[in-house]
């Protein structure tokens, strides 16, 4: 009996034994659990997808939409497309993005958005009736799932101040473009930019754009602008990766406030007609001296070559 009871006595301290012994072996076998449990942690960040390769459909949307729609990510220029597919019909759709121009003109459901958008009109972007098909698929996927509509992408807020100086110079054309485009500032403005020459006013004033577009969508259309005069400019003149980088961080700034506050009274367009108002004034003055130099040989002919005043 007393063996029995001495063996009963033992039992709880074996069950302590094992137990610290199992508890002082876990960190060998520890190490394989958390790179288990990592790896999947690590797959969903690594491959995010505005880092993937693009579909054709995808490179599509950015060159030809990215620039005025996003999927999910909020109004641009024009509405936000994500679900667009449960608000109009695929017959309505493919309609629209095949020639906006004829569906603006005549459908009442395309002038309602033209009025919500003040009239902003969609462009006719010239895309064959594959690729349409293809876009409206692809809005419809991308409403539901993650898609790379933009592509590799550096944000504006990581620019440095000699970023902002080249875009600033490049918009203002105080360094030409790689392709020979024309500078921002002969068709658009900045206020507050301090310039010896004022800006345009044929186009839009981008003091604000960047809060208009955003990022993603102000990168878009300086890369493949969808808007007509703008595409006709840089169709054969496109800017690089670096000159959009700098343009996007210099009107970052400016949208910011970052240039001093200054009112722009003068424009292109007041500077050409006092150019012209100027020339005409010293053509006029070359004209009457033309005129005195005809009409006083005619005067003295008739005079009888006096130089004096008529006869009497």
């Amino acid at each position: 009996m007393r063996i029995v009871a001495r063996l009963l006595r033992s039992v709880p301290a074996v069950l302590i034994g094992v137990a610290a012994s199992a508890m002082a072996q876990a960190p060998s076998a520890a190490p394989p659990a958390p790179a288990t449990s990592a790896a999947p942690a690590s797959a969903g960040v690594a491959p995010a997808p505005a880092n993937k390769a693009q579909s054709p459909a995808e490179d599509l949307f950015a060159r030809k939409c990215g620039s005025c729609h996003t999927v999910g990510k909020g109004v641009r220029v024009g509405p936000d497309l994500k679900d667009v597919n449960k608000r109009r019909g695929r017959a309505w759709l493919e309609s629209f993005v095949a020639a906006p121009s004829g569906m603006l003109d005549s459908d009442a459901e395309a002038r309602n958005l033209l009025a919500e958008f003040k009239g902003v009109r969609m462009p006719d972007l010239g895309i064959a009736a594959p690729d349409v098909k293809s876009l409206v698929d692809l809005v419809t996927r991308c409403s539901t799932e993650p898609c790379n509509l933009a592509g590799k992408f550096t944000p504006a807020t990581m620019a440095t101040n000699l970023d902002i100086a080249r875009g600033r110079e490049l918009f203002l054309g105080l360094q030409a473009l790689k392709a020979g485009a024309a500078p921002c500032h002969s068709c658009h403005i900045v206020r507050g930019v301090k310039s010896a020459v004022p800006g345009g006013t044929i186009a839009k004033d981008l003091t604000n754009v960047f809060a208009r577009l955003g990022d993603e969508g102000l990168d878009t259309a300086l890369a493949n602008p969808a808007f007509p005069l703008m595409n006709k400019v840089f169709a054969d003149h496109p800017l690089d990766a670096a000159e959009a980088f700098a343009l996007r961080a210099f009107l970052f700034q400016a949208n910011r406030g970052g240039e001093p506050a200054r009112e722009d009274t003068l424009s292109v367009f007041l500077m050409g007609c006092l150019g012209t108002f100027g020339v005409l004034i010293s053509l006029n003055a070359a004209w009457r001296r033309r005129l005195r130099g005809v009409r006083q040989p005619l005067m003295r002919k008739q005079n009888g070559g006096k130089t004096g005043g008529h006869e009497k």
